[in-house]
């Protein structure tokens, strides 16, 4: 039976992944270019939240993807989510397109491999070894 978890030896990052996260790490810059009158996909100068979705939010998801954190792949799904409801609302369907391309990208094999899914199991084991190291009461100095 195989074991679950993260490969024994180093794991060659896809270029998926690799292309995602320098997409994102971008963001900043593609938001400044959008205050000289470039406004691509959803990169506008008129909302004030692209500051902080693009100027923050998306470099810390490429960040994350690069450094292969665990939950890299969710952060990843919830940000470009939250770009294809924005290109949705804003009728800005290259966004839209772009969002949902790297979405099926993410469900290649190698880019599964390489930022797996959050698995529920691991997730409460984790939080229960959290709360019981906490709870063990008041410690003594």
């Amino acid at each position: 039976m195989e074991a679950l978890g993260p490969p024994a030896g180093p794991l060659r990052r896809p270029w998926i992944i690799t292309a995602l996260a320098l997409f994102l790490v971008a963001a900043p810059a593609l938001q400044a270019l959008a205050l000289g009158g470039l406004a691509i996909l959803n990169f506008s100068s008129a909302h004030l939240w692209n500051y902080l979705a693009y100027g923050v939010a998306a470099p810390w998801v490429g960040i994350l993807l690069w450094r292969r954190q665990p939950r890299a792949r969710v952060a990843a799904y919830v940000f470009l989510s939250h770009e294809t409801a924005r290109g949705l609302h804003f009728r800005h369907w290259d966004a839209v397109a772009l969002a949902l391309g790297w979405i099926a990208l993410l469900q290649l094999p190698s880019a599964r491999r390489y930022a797996p899914s959050v698995r529920p199991a691991a997730v409460r084991a984790r939080l229960l070894r959290l709360l019981q190291g906490t709870s063990s009461g008041p410690r003594s100095t």
